[in-house]
């Protein structure tokens, strides 16, 4: 019998409840989607597509070596920073919106970042790091004093838990946010031709 065999297939659009931050995301999505005009500045949508795909891959990266509740990732990116999706996802929020060139896209890439920064993240910690201690107590406690939240270490963390297995994206389901971002970056290069045509 193969691994895979006996196990619930993984449904690929299987989204059952809208969180907040989902809602979220996809408002600032198609307000950065509608207000950009990347032909403002061109110049931007290299390094906003570098950044995108950095912090896709990033997450990618993450989730490969995530098992949620099985036990402590301490492997891949997970060796350097707690949180890899966040900082991913931070990376894929400053492409998109670098990318959009206009100025009110600018102004709304800082609010994104504002609350990003001095709400989301902060809260998204406490909650986590408290689920892990109870769950993993002592070895939670030893990893979180050892790497950083979002500032890499410049050395891995010793004690790496954890390897890098495509069931984990499926089962984390990343190839969503994989696909809103593709979709985004298309969108906005399709508006700079439209508007260079």
């Amino acid at each position: 019998m193969s691994k895979h065999e006996g196990k619930a297939p993984i449904p690929i659009f299987d989204v059952q409840k809208w969180t907040i931050r989902m809602v979220v995301a996809t408002l600032f999505g198609g307000a950065l989607l509608v207000l950009a005009q990347p032909h403002v500045r061109p110049y931007l949508l290299i390094p906003g597509i570098a950044l995108a795909a950095l912090g896709c891959l990033i997450r990618i990266w993450g989730c490969g070596h995530l098992r949620k509740n099985k036990f402590l990732a301490t492997g891949g990116p997970y060796a350097f920073v707690r949180h890899p999706l966040y900082v991913g996802t931070f990376f894929v929020l400053v492409g998109l919106g670098i990318m959009g060139g206009s100025d009110w896209v600018m102004i709304l890439l800082a609010v994104a970042i504002l609350v990003y920064v001095t709400f989301y993240a902060p809260r998204k910690e406490r909650k986590e790091s408290g689920r892990l201690e109870r769950r993993f107590g002592d070895e939670f406690v030893k990893y979180r004093k050892a790497v950083k939240s979002y500032f890499p270490r410049l050395t891995p963390y010793p004690e790496r838990q954890g390897t890098f297995a495509w069931e984990g994206v499926m089962i984390n389901r990343e190839y969503l946010i994989t696909f809103a971002v593709a979709f985004g970056v298309a969108v906005i290069l399709a508006k700079y031709f439209w508007y260079t045509a």
